[in-house]
């Protein structure tokens, strides 16, 4: 596919996204948006799942109609398979749709939300890889809607989705691996949703497929300076809430390659360890947090009351005290990735 049709998709369900003018405050806001911009679709619904079973809706976004066919999906996925997270081939037909996959965001107790993503003849068939990204959407949506039913409502705009206490494991596919060519085709690849990508409809597997388009992008951007330098560095870059993109270099008989692993973001349950090692005050943590979470600057300042200059403040102030030359090494060294030479963060 050509580069400008690629981009085109990419943006095609973020604009439906943006189009339902779901507030950035609402909780699930972050995991969806960001699936959307990973995995393009043609149209998408989403509802949470109760706990008496009740489906409600995104902020006004779902219709009643489209409540009633997403219970019915629910229904049917698991007449197929009983509880825990899934991803499926959607079962409930719809008019529109050439090809939909469903997910069910859940832990082995509950169900706690459904998304259908759906494609009409304009867009092509789910590729392996992004069903390899719909898996760890599927992670990261299910702990933080598994999070938000556990909490007290009046507890959760203070927690910044910090898992609480008494949350189950989720069985989780944390992350995927990809061999890519010098033009970026993906020439090897594993996951373990390879175990079950049998059970999905229209998945396309080709051996010169692509990475989703975001993704690629962010390689590209951390693979940039390997052209013109003798010593290729490894990269680390976060384009989406949920996802952590590493690049390294390899080599073999048949020359480079650009090695590729992308991991489900894992947010600390608490930034505590990393404030007693470096001595990070307590505002430096508000501030470290919201770096975590992919806020930039003014977004930043907002979100905490305070100017833009007292942000960066705070950030040289971290900077000093964590050894760090900029904010990609401060963000990885209280995450603990320092072990990746010179890691770039792209945020």
């Amino acid at each position: 596919m050509k580069k400008a049709d690629r981009s085109k998709r990419a943006g095609a369900g973020k604009a439906l996204f943006e189009a339902h003018r779901v507030p950035t405050t609402d909780p699930a806001y972050a995991v969806l948006a960001g699936l959307l911009d990973v995995v393009p679709t043609s149209s998408w619904h989403f509802a949470r799942i109760e706990s008496n079973g009740d489906l409600r809706g995104l902020s006004g976004a779902v219709t009643a109609h489209d409540l009633a066919a997403l219970l019915d999906e629910v229904r049917r996925q698991r007449a197929v398979s009983g509880n825990g997270p899934r991803i499926a081939a959607t079962l409930h037909r719809y008019a529109e749709a050439e090809s939909g996959i469903t997910l069910i965001f859940a832990d082995a107790r509950a169900d706690y939300g459904i998304m259908t993503l759906l494609r009409d003849a304009s867009l092509e068939a789910f590729t392996s890889s992004e069903i390899s990204m719909l898996t760890l959407a599927l992670d990261a949506g299910s702990d933080r809607l598994c999070s938000l039913r556990l909490q007290p409502f009046d507890e959760r705009a203070a927690t910044d989705g910090a898992k609480p206490i008494g949350t189950m494991a989720l069985p989780s596919h944390d992350e995927a691996f990809y061999v890519l060519d010098s033009d970026l085709h993906i020439v090897l690849a594993w996951s373990s949703e390879q175990q079950r990508r049998t059970v999905l409809a229209g998945v396309h597997d080709d051996p010169g497929e692509r990475l989703p388009a975001l993704l690629e992008k962010s390689v590209r951007e951390l693979t940039a300076a390997w052209a013109t330098s003798t010593i290729k560095h490894p990269g680390i870059a976060r384009p989406v809430s949920f996802l952590v993109v590493r690049t390294q270099p390899m080599s073999g008989k048949n020359g480079h390659f650009v090695g590729v692993r992308i991991d489900r973001f894992l947010p600390p349950n608490s930034l505590t360890g990393a404030a007693g090692r470096f001595h990070i005050s307590p505002r430096e943590v508000q501030v470290l947090a919201r770096l975590l979470d992919g806020d930039h600057l003014d977004q930043i300042a907002a979100r905490l009351h305070i100017t833009s200059s007292t942000v960066q403040d705070h950030i040289k102030s971290m900077l000093d005290k964590t050894a760090s030359r900029n904010r990609s090494e401060l963000i990885a060294r209280v995450l603990g990735w320092e072990s990746a030479p010179n890691p770039r963060v792209h945020l």
